[in-house]
């Protein structure tokens, strides 16, 4: 009777409709699981969504029937188009004007290699399977789906290493991106060569077509759209603000496909028409919650299409395929870069970090499909290739840094560094500041002016040159690496700064350090709790948090403004200050010193007294005055009109009318001195009172 009560469902007869949503459905609690079981592997989440896909996608097919196939296609492709489009949101044009030569020429030269390459290695399985590539055509379609690196791969990849921002990572993002640029282009270009036999205006008219929808999205479409998020944004609301850029994605993509390019490269170049826009910017952050969702729909559904069947057969071929595929692009990128003069890890980078072929293959291999370039057998080996090497690009990343400490141990032991203009062997005992920018520059003044010896590490050629100009002692190179931190000294070093803005470089350069200088006391900047609790795992205490000192600084003038008086000011941030760092400090040898230094330092006030003419200690000088015998005070600062502050004056020091002290002691000690200055005597409260009240309880 149970049995006959749970429906019979015939799954193979759903709609289309519903065949999608039921698609959608298993695509998001499979990635939920993968995701999962990855993060607690501690592997990337791209790893467990492919995963998933792939053991869910056996019972899935089994299932649903052929039909499954298609709306995975749908979904594959929203997925696709929307994730290449917020990668294209990411690329900043300003990141590439720094590496232009190696980025657009290195990388157009190791697409024509890795094309010729792919072309061979078709050409080779033709000749045991004459079925699957019919002409020299299809074999250098096959290469070229081969020919670009997953950017969503080396995003995520570099991301969960902390290693964004640095040079390396430019370079390959930047390499990537125009990889990306040139595949549909090259397939469209080669496509169109074969169907030359159907007439010149037929073969031609899609090529016009493609060129003319590229000039207009990177002119009109980077002076117009952005426009319409400018209207958009004046409504200030973020639903709405996510519409448009979502709709900008999709009409984009619509009208790339009408345009016979491809849906998901419209979007693709809509993304950078955007990037460079004020719009840009807040774009990607609106984005950010759901390009996520984006990255995982595409990653769970080609595992799901994965042809299991095909890739247990042809397991050997498959693999052979990959290794011959991925090391045609990545070998021929660390030669190039090499010899572009990017030496130390950038090589290295290029070689095991752009395994990963690009999910802009995918589309590729779908157009090939659909034009009948491709049967079944080749969209299944390269499908299968693709999934494979996504799978591997993050493992095969992971060797990056010991190969290159082994090489700089073994074969480049004795090599200079490259770029890298090494400080005097003899500094010893001094402050390293890594990254920072203006910041860095700043504190290294401060440093100079201080007489303190210092070493500033800029990562950014241009900062670098300013720091030179400005006569400071610098060392160009990117600052987490272990030989710019061995270069540095930073085993002699007294103190690190980690200066950047970025916290991910920060981290990177407090790990390496620590790796290099166990003991190295280290002071950081962070912007959130989760941030802080990321830097007490490697032991940072010292954190400055720039967002609540400007809250802080923001209401002390605020406050002066309202008349406050100015020690009520001085005490109250001093209050806020100590409460909220003192978690930071908590469990520290330092913080019962703290915890003292604050009780002595609340029993004790700074105040401002203005003398009159009548005051009885006007005229006298501070021996005379018998201050400190009579009341328990101390003056450590006196200001007069026309003159620079006096800090801790001299016992013969002449106390004038009009003179402003400041006085140090007790609540008590303050009042019992206000007495005995008499009736002319008043607290001071002007605004130059409260700013040197407030520099004055800094040095106290």
């Amino acid at each position: 009777p149970v049995n006959d009560a749970i429906p019979n469902i015939d799954w193979q007869s759903l709609s289309d409709s519903e065949m999608l949503m039921a698609a959608l459905i298993i695509i998001v609690l499979s990635g939920l699981t993968g995701g999962m079981i990855a993060r607690k592997l501690k592997q990337p989440l791209l790893l467990g969504y492919i995963l998933a896909g792939v053991f869910v996608g056996i019972a899935y097919k089994a299932s649903f029937g052929a039909a499954a196939n298609d709306a995975l296609d749908t979904l594959a492709n929203i997925g696709v188009a929307l994730l290449l489009f917020s990668m294209g949101l990411e690329f900043d044009k300003k990141d590439l004007k720094p590496i232009r030569n190696i980025a657009v020429w290195g990388t157009l030269s190791q697409v024509l290699f890795t094309l010729s390459a792919g072309g061979a290695i078709a050409w080779g399985l033709s000749r045991a399977m004459p079925e699957m590539f019919p002409d020299w055509i299809s074999m250098l379609i096959f290469g070229t789906a081969f020919v670009s690196t997953s950017t969503a791969v080396v995003l995520k990849t570099l991301t969960s290493r902390g290693q964004m921002g640095t040079l390396s990572s430019k370079v390959m993002i930047g390499m990537s991106i125009v990889q990306d640029l040139t595949v549909i282009p090259l397939f469209l270009l080669l496509n169109k060569i074969n169907n030359l036999s159907d007439g010149i205006l037929v073969a031609v008219k899609p090529l016009v077509l493609g060129a003319v929808f590229m000039v207009l999205m990177m002119t009109v479409g980077t002076r117009y759209l952005p426009l319409l998020l400018r209207l958009v944004a004046k409504t200030n609301t973020k639903e709405l603000f996510l519409l448009a850029v979502t709709g900008i994605a999709l009409g984009a993509g619509f009208l790339a496909d009408w345009m016979q390019v491809s849906f998901s490269f419209g979007a693709f170049l809509a993304g950078i028409a955007l990037s460079d826009s004020d719009y840009g910017k807040k774009a990607i952050s609106e984005l950010m919650p759901v390009r996520d969702i984006f990255a995982m729909l595409f990653f769970v559904s080609i595992g799901m299409m994965l042809n299991c069947e095909y890739l247990l057969d042809h397991f050997g071929l498959v693999l052979l395929v990959m290794i011959a595929t991925s090391f045609s692009r990545t070998v021929f990128l660390a030669i190039v870069t090499w010899c572009s003069g990017y030496r130390n890890v950038i090589p290295v980078a290029m070689l095991f970090g752009m395994i990963a072929t690009s999910e802009i293959a995918f589309v590729l291999i779908q157009l090939a499909r659909s034009e009948g370039i491709f049967n079944d057998k080749v969209y299944s080996l390269v499908l299968c290739t693709v999934v494979c090497s996504m799978l591997a690009g993050p493992l095969m990343d992971s060797l990056t840094s010991p190969v290159y400490a082994l090489l700089r141990k073994t074969i480049w032991k004795n090599s200079l560094v490259n770029n890298i203009f090494v400080p005097p062997p003899d500094l010893t005992d001094h402050v390293i500041i890594a990254g920072g920018d203006n910041i860095g520059r700043s504190i290294a003044h401060l440093m100079q002016g201080l007489s303190l010896p210092y070493l500033l590490i800029e990562p950014s050629y241009n900062s670098y040159r300013k720091a030179v100009m400005d006569g400071l002692n610098c060392l160009f190179g990117e600052p987490h690496q272990q030989v710019i931190l061995s270069s540095a000294g930073i085993e002699r070093a007294k103190l690190l700064l980690a200066a950047s803005s970025a916290f991910h470089e920060n981290r990177a350069v407090i790990q390496q350090a620590v790796n290099l200088h166990p003991e190295i006391p280290v002071i950081t900047r962070a912007d959130t709790n989760d941030e802080v609790e990321m830097l007490h795992g490697f032991r940072v205490f010292e954190i400055v948090q720039p967002k609540f000192e400007a809250g802080l600084e923001m209401t002390r003038q605020a406050l002066r403004h309202l008349k406050v008086p100015a020690l009520e000011i001085q005490n109250y941030m001093d209050n806020v200050r100590f409460a909220h760092y003192k978690p930071l400090r908590d469990g520290t040898p330092e913080d019962e010193i703290a915890r003292n230094i604050h009780r002595f330092t609340s029993l004790i006030e700074l105040n401002w007294i203005k003398l009159s003419a009548s005051s009885s200690i006007a005229g006298r000088s501070i021996a005379e005055s018998r201050i400190r015998t009579l009341t328990g005070v101390s003056v450590v600062g006196v200001m007069r009109a026309g003159m620079p502050l006096h800090s801790n004056p001299e016992p013969s020091f002449v106390l004038n009318p009009g003179d402003i002290l400041a006085v140090i002691g007790t609540r008590e000690q303050c009042g019992c001195f206000e007495e005995r200055c008499g009736a002319g005597a008043e607290l001071a409260d002007t605004p130059a009172a409260a700013e040197h009240a407030g520099a004055d309880a800094e040095k106290v």
